[in-house]
């Protein structure tokens, strides 16, 4: 179970549960359950009042029931799950208690009588701030619960429930990574969005590196001209495989634990959006409008890092590159949006959204140009374009090569051969990208 939470919202809570010393001190978060039951996303922040202690201590606290009664209503006339979170003050480990585990044992029945569950609790330690939890789906039925905080970095407090990863694969990456970036990579759940030319590069590295879990999205079968640049492809899957089962092949043929789930079918169509919302983060490679924009509400509106890519080029008549460009852009809480990047036309939203026959009717009338018109597309290229999307990844989970200070923004020019840095000079962010994050709630 996950409990994923923005970086605003986790640190103003932490910060002012850890400001007293001398006791402990109890919040309580109201989380809304995602699509599957496995995600629980933070909505609310709770302190608990000076006066609805009953005992509070430095290694003891007891919540008055009328108090506790009156903060947690919310939870049920909106069907939210409740995690009660306190601090031990003056450590650096955060662990359960026996005291811990006696309240726990009487609070939780308590709760899941009252709204369904899950329910949970936290303990966060008083100087470093780490923090451990769990969580109850009903009695007796124990997990731990991952605490995901999302923000310009992903940072897991965790214990990893796939084991350690086997070092005879992944020794030498180990090296660059750490033991512990390697047990988050064995941690995670990624989704991968278009399985084409950058997707399936993006894919196959992902599943490389020894990620965890993988989704990969796609509606279309292998044709002819996708063999030559999709990862893990054939001669013999033309026409007959799904891009997505070819990813699938390729990770079980690694043989490295990579767990795949498939979903045939475009984004917002076929595959409900839901159906990525338990995901850690998401690798957009789509070469439409539509679900770019889909991905770009996901990403502030569920708090899922999105990281999207794309290159588009033109050659003359003898093959030579006249114009080409590629992109990697960081998306979601502490980012600014694809639509302040300017990735997202709403000329080419209405053009995807039409029917068919509006859609031909339209191009008949001279009103829609090249919209469906193929693109060139290089192996080499994608893999540089992906290559670097992948850096982006590791840097957001891991801490790996220059994280404190990421770029938003990297743009290619194939011609010149060039890379640059981007940022977005001044400006408000948009609706999308400002979502309001709920402030701590006192009462």
């Amino acid at each position: 179970m996950n409990l994923r939470v923005f970086q605003d919202q986790w640190e103003s809570f932490s910060n002012a549960l850890r400001a007293r010393r001398d006791v402990e001190t109890a919040g309580i978060i109201l989380a809304e359950r995602l699509q599957g039951g496995g995600v629980l996303l933070a909505r609310h922040f709770v302190l608990i009042p000076d006066d609805g202690y009953k005992i509070r201590r430095i290694d003891q606290i007891r919540i008055d029931p009328i108090a506790l009664n009156r903060l947690i209503r919310r939870a049920r006339d909106e069907g939210l799950s409740i995690i009660t979170t306190h601090t031990h003050p003056n450590t650096n480990q955060a662990w359960f208690s026996t005291a811990d585990d006696d309240g726990d044992s009487r609070l939780m029945p308590s709760f899941l009588v009252q709204t369904p569950g899950p329910h949970g609790s936290i303990v966060i330690a008083g100087t470093s701030g780490l923090a451990v939890g769990r969580v109850w789906s009903e009695p007796g039925a124990k997990a731990d619960l991952r605490i995901s905080v999302v923000g310009r970095k992903l940072r897991v407090h965790s214990v990893n429930t796939h084991g350690p990863a086997d070092t005879r694969w992944f020794d030498r990456q180990q090296l660059a990574l750490g033991d512990a970036g390697q047990t988050v990579l064995r941690d995670l759940h990624v989704a991968v969005v278009g399985l084409g030319g950058t997707g399936s590069v993006s894919f196959a590295q992902l599943a490389h590196l020894g990620v965890g879990r993988i989704t990969a999205v796609d509606g279309d079968l292998i044709e002819d001209c996708n063999v030559s640049r999709i990862i893990g492809s054939s001669s013999r899957d033309a026409g007959i495989t799904y891009k997505v089962d070819a990813a699938a092949r390729y990770a079980e043929t690694l043989g490295l634990g990579t767990r795949v789930r498939t979903l045939r079918g475009r984004l917002g169509r076929e595959v409900y959006v839901a159906a990525i919302e338990d995901c850690d983060i998401i690798l957009s490679c789509v070469d439409r409008h539509a679900p770019r924009a889909i991905l770009n509400r996901l990403a502030y509106s569920k708090a899922i890092p999105i990281i999207d890519m794309g290159s588009a080029f033109r050659v003359d008549v003898s093959g030579r590159v006249v114009a080409g460009a590629g992109r990697v852009v960081l998306v979601g809480p502490g980012y600014r949006c694809l639509g302040c990047w300017g990735h997202i036309d709403p000329h080419r939203l209405r053009i995807e959204a039409l029917s068919e026959a509006d859609r031909a009717r339209e191009t008949a009338d001279g009103y829609i140009d090249g919209a469906d018109v193929a693109q060139p597309s290089v192996v080499a290229f994608n893999t540089m374009i992906a290559g670097a999307a992948v850096v982006e990844f590791l840097r957001l989970v891991t801490g790996f090569a220059g994280a404190d200070d990421p770029p938003e923004r990297l743009s290619f020019d194939f011609e010149a051969g060039t890379v640059q840095r981007n940022r977005l000079a001044g400006g408000r962010p948009c609706a999308i990208c400002c979502v309001g994050i709920a402030t701590e709630e006192r009462s």
